[in-house]
C-alpha cells in the first residue's frame, strides 16, 4: 500500500489559471505517482498531453505504464504522439475492446468515428506493448484496475443510442462500453478511485471498487462521471449513493458537465474542487 500518492490531471476540458500556459482539450489525461510507480492514466485528445507535460514539468519518458479507461478518442488521442517521443517499449493496460470501431450518431449526417483513431499494429510499430484483459488486474502494491465494472444499479441503467460501436457485420448497436474501467490506489487514508468517462455508472464502478479491495472508504473521487445528460433524479440518486461513502474529496470533470458539477459543489461544499488541467493532488 503507497504512503504517498500525488496525481497530476495533464489533460482536461479546461484550465483554472489560462496565464499558466498550460491548455484545455476536450479529453483527459492523469499521471498517477506512488512510493514506486508512475502509471498514466488516459492520453486525451491529441492537442495537449505533451505540450502540458512540458509547462507542468512532468516527465513522460520515464513511465512504468499506461491505463487506457475506454476506447475513445478524447482518451487514446495522444497516444501516437506519447509513443513517438517515448524512445521505447510501453506497457499499455486496457480492455480488449478498445479496438473495436465506435462511433456518434448525429441525425442527418454521417456516423462520426469517435474510437482509438490508429490500429493495434501500427502502435505496436512505436513501441506500444498492450496487456488487454477483462479482469481486475493488479498494477503495483495497492494499485488495481478494476477491468470490466458490473452494471448492478438500476438507475444507471440503459445506454446512450446516439454512442455505438460496430458490429463485425458493419453494422452500428449502442455500445454497452465494456471496456470502460476504472483505477483504484488503496491509501492508508482510504480508496483513492481515477475515473476515465464512467460509462458504467459511477455508483456501479465505486461500489465495485469496495468490492475488490473490501473498502468502503474513499479518501478521492478524481476523473470524468459522464453526467452530462444527468435528470435531476439521477444527480439526486448519484448525490444520496456517493454519501454512503464518505467521500472526503471528490473533483468531477471532463464528461460531468458545469451544471452537474455545480450540483456537486453544492453538496459537498470544501470537499470539492474541479479536476481541471494542471490540478495536482497529493496525499499521504
Amino acid at each position: 500500500m503507497p504512503e504517498k500518492v500525488k496525481i497530476t490531471i495533464l489533460c482536461e476540458n479546461s484550465v483554472p489559471y489560462p496565464a499558466s500556459g498550460v491548455l484545455g482539450e476536450h479529453g483527459l489525461a492523469m499521471l498517477l505517482e506512488t512510493d514506486t510507480k508512475r502509471i498514466l492514466f488516459d492520453t486525451g485528445g491529441g492537442m495537449t498531453l505533451l505540450q502540458n507535460a512540458k509547462v507542468l514539468n512532468v516527465d513522460l519518458k520515464n513511465l512504468d505504464a499506461l491505463v487506457l479507461s475506454h476506447g475513445h478518442y478524447d482518451h487514446t488521442g495522444g497516444l501516437k504522439a506519447l509513443l513517438q517521443n517515448y524512445g521505447g517499449c510501453l506497457d499499455i493496460y486496457a480492455h480488449p475492446d478498445i479496438f473495436e470501431g465506435k462511433y456518434h450518431l448525429i441525425e442527418g449526417k454521417e456516423p462520426k468515428k469517435i474510437g482509438l483513431p490508429w490500429t493495434k499494429e501500427e502502435l505496436e510499430d512505436l513501441g506500444a506493448r498492450f496487456h488487454l484483459a477483462r479482469e481486475p488486474r493488479k498494477l503495483s502494491g495497492g494499485v488495481l484496475l478494476t477491468g470490466e465494472i458490473p452494471r448492478r444499479e438500476k438507475e444507471e441503467e440503459g445506454t446512450i443510442k446516439e454512442l455505438c460501436r460496430q458490429n463485425p457485420d458493419g453494422s452500428l448497436v449502442p455500445d454497452p462500453f465494456f471496456d470502460d474501467q476504472a483505477i483504484i490506489v488503496e491509501s492508508p487514508e482510504g480508496m483513492i478511485v481515477l475515473l476515465g468517462c464512467t460509462h458504467s455508472g459511477l455508483i456501479n464502478t465505486l461500489k465495485y471498487a469496495a468490492e475488490l479491495t473490501e473498502n468502503e472508504k474513499i479518501r478521492a473521487c478524481i476523473g470524468g462521471t459522464h453526467l452530462v445528460a444527468a435528470s435531476k433524479e439521477r444527480l439526486g440518486y448519484t448525490l444520496k449513493e456517493l454519501e454512503k461513502f464518505n467521500v472526503q474529496q471528490i473533483a468531477p470533470c471532463h464528461c460531468t458537465s458545469f451544471h452537474a458539477a455545480f450540483i456537486f459543489y453544492q453538496f459537498f461544499k470544501e470537499r470539492f474542487i474541479y479536476g481541471s488541467a494542471g490540478i495536482v493532488f497529493a496525499f499521504g
